[in-house]
């Protein structure tokens, strides 16, 4: 029965020593920067602390080594953080190499939003990615 313990010991430890692993390589995903396979974005609004009133969404969009990508079709879709708002949309357009502008984005009310921009890269890769951004009344 000694034997019994001992064996199963080590295989708890390493289970625990893999589960601690799976959870840190998952945290270390989240993060300030934004993400798609081979691609990163970062967005910008104007003006820098947006109320209730129409703003530009600005999104570089660049590769991991920083080159700009050009000619993706990217939406922008806002929502508020809780159910029961109605959601805000606006396409991005290629302003320059790798920097995208909305046109008449307008969040309705103030409060935690989420901005998700969605579309396609040149060569039909999809992208998706997701913003937190906080409103003023």
């Amino acid at each position: 029965m000694g034997d019994q313990r001992r064996r199963g010991g080590p295989s708890g430890l390493l289970l625990v020593a893999l589960l601690g692993l799976v959870l840190g390589v998952a945290a270390c995903g989240r993060g300030d920067d934004q993400n798609a396979g081979d691609v990163r974005m970062a967005l910008a609004i104007v003006p820098e602390s947006p109320s209730v009133e129409p703003v530009t969404l600005a999104l570089t969009v660049n590769t991991t080594d920083g080159e700009p990508v050009s000619g993706a079709e990217l939406q922008a879709e806002g929502n508020m953080n809780h159910a029961g708002m109605e959601p805000v949309f606006a396409e991005l357009i290629e302003q320059e190499p790798g920097v995208y502008q909305s046109e008449g984005f307008a969040f309705t009310m103030g409060g935690d939003w989420i901005i998700t921009i969605t579309g396609e890269l040149a060569d039909g890769e999809p992208v998706s990615e997701t913003f937190d951004v906080s409103v003023t009344e």
